[in-house]
């Protein structure tokens, strides 16, 4: 109980200390737009761990409330929204009225997606702290030999006998704490039950997956990916550009991507993220139509065909908007940053 109750202080305090003041209606969109969506980000993790709280009255208040912004002064008045919210939750804790829902049932399909992100995260560790991390969140100690050998092997030894409900338990204590936002996302819509997603992962033959999807697009494919230098696919974009097709492109602006970079950019509407801000392109995805995503480890690149990657293909309107909104937000950062 008082890890969830820290962790919406902690959300509460970002979302109070968040400088919307900076920027105002008069201001550029495209700087409104970065303020906008890098503030409902926090507000979407803070609504996801209230949901948890088992309290009419505040699933009441916040049933109300309209997330569904675009321009800074709407943004004003969900603060407003959200101020009147935290200070009922903070009346209430005093009061000891407050109590957490943990009654969802996660299914074995929805638990091994929540895996393949725990993973993704734990991955972005160093191989020396790596077996701390673990053993902080519950898991079996190890030794940092046996990370630097392989950090996938060594977390996947630690949580592979898990079942559905301790993946559950362990993403809520992870729920937050990276710059990923699939766990969070995924992990807010199992708890609040919106979780009617038509899912297929693929472990083999992800490419061959990836160009029928990008093969179907007949109206956006937005690609947020660290690495792109596959032709075959940079090809593909061509050919669905020509047919009208609206291909917007954010990459790294790294050695890797030099040799197809100057090519995606004389041909598609393509944003680099410069060095220093690398860990915005901690997420791989690709939008389609605003109604299919697809994500996971897999890079745009010759040799990740080869590699034990995989890949998530979700139909969810309200998942794709979801990645949409992000796609928005890393490409507004990167014009705030060039």
């Amino acid at each position: 109980m008082s890890k969830l109750f820290d962790r919406i202080q902690d959300l509460a305090e970002e979302i109070g200390a968040f400088p919307l003041g900076n920027c105002s209606p008069s201001d550029d969109p495209d700087m409104q737009t970065a303020y906008v969506y890098s503030f409902l980000d926090i507000v979407r993790r803070f609504l996801g761990s209230v949901k948890r709280l088992d309290n009419s009255l505040i699933q009441s208040e916040i049933a109300q409330i309209n997330t569904d912004i675009q321009i800074i002064s709407e943004a004003y008045d969900l603060k407003a929204e959200l101020v009147n919210v935290i200070d009922l939750i903070n009346d209430l804790k005093e009061q000891q009225a407050l109590k957490i829902i943990d009654s969802t049932v996660v299914s074995p399909q929805l638990a091994s997606k929540l895996l393949d992100h725990i993973v993704e995260n734990l991955e972005t560790e160093s191989a020396n702290s790596l077996p701390v991390i673990c053993e902080n969140y519950g898991l079996s100690s190890g030794d940092v030999a046996e990370a630097f050998k392989s950090k996938r092997n060594y977390i996947h030894s630690r949580t592979a006998h898990l079942q559905p409900n301790e993946i559950k338990s362990l993403a809520i204590r992870m729920q937050g704490k990276y710059a990923g936002i699939e766990l969070d996302r995924l992990l807010s819509d199992i708890l609040s039950n919106k979780t009617d997603l038509n899912m297929v992962s693929e472990f083999e033959d992800i490419k061959e997956r990836l160009i029928r999807e990008l093969s179907s697009a007949k109206y956006v494919i937005w690609v947020a990916v660290a690495w792109f230098t596959d032709r075959d696919l940079a090809n593909l974009l061509y050919r669905k550009a020509k047919q009208g097709v609206n291909v917007q492109i954010v990459i790294n602006d790294d050695e890797i991507n030099s040799t197809l970079s100057s090519g995606l950019k004389e041909h598609f509407e393509t944003y680099l993220v410069p060095k220093s801000s690398r860990k915005l392109m901690h997420n791989k995805f690709c939008v389609i139509d605003l109604q299919t995503v697809v994500h996971g480890s897999y890079n745009w690149t010759n040799k990740a065909q080869y590699n034990n990657e995989t890949a998530t293909k979700i139909d969810s309107v309200a998942q794709a908007k979801q990645f949409a909104d992000e796609f928005i937000r890393l490409k507004s950062m990167v014009r705030k940053l060039i």
